[in-house]
């Protein structure tokens, strides 16, 4: 009886994560030269998010008019929902910040880290992902995922 609940759980929980994304839009703004960020593209597509691509060869400038908090950068920016995604974000974490409808700019994954999605085989739990609040409050750890 434990396995048979075990299960159900299981497919309860697959049941409900998924179509909570099948939902969400996302603009994801990269480099034309960037083939990690087409691998990030790729993932939030396996996860249900329908992704529109925008080349920028003005990055810089895109992340600060997006609110980008300075030292928590990476590579391409996603805005979901109004919020900013920056980098290599887990859907894991997207999905807790849409839930809680915070008032925070968004989410960050700074730098490319190895293990995150796009950038190899994930280690779940072992990412760090951090809140981008609004000025001047400071950035903050948002949780490991």
């Amino acid at each position: 009886m434990p396995v048979l609940r075990t299960l159900l759980v299981i497919g309860l929980l697959a049941a409900t994560t998924t179509p909570a994304l099948a939902a969400i839009s996302a603009t994801v703004y990269k480099s034309p030269a960037c083939g990690c960020c087409e691998a990030y593209i790729a993932y939030l597509k396996q996860n249900g998010v329908q992704v529109t691509t925008i080349n920028r060869n003005d990055m810089p400038q895109l992340k600060q008019q997006l609110g980008v908090a300075p030292g928590l950068e990476s590579c391409h920016t996603a805005r979901i929902a109004g919020y900013s995604i920056e980098g290599h974000v887990p859907v894991a974490a997207i999905g807790k910040l849409l839930t809680s409808k915070s008032r925070l700019v968004g989410l960050s994954v700074p730098g490319m880290p190895a293990n995150s999605p796009g950038m190899g085989p994930e280690k779940p739990g072992s990412l760090a992902v951090y809140s981008m609040a609004h000025s001047p409050q400071p950035s903050s750890l948002y949780g490991n995922f």
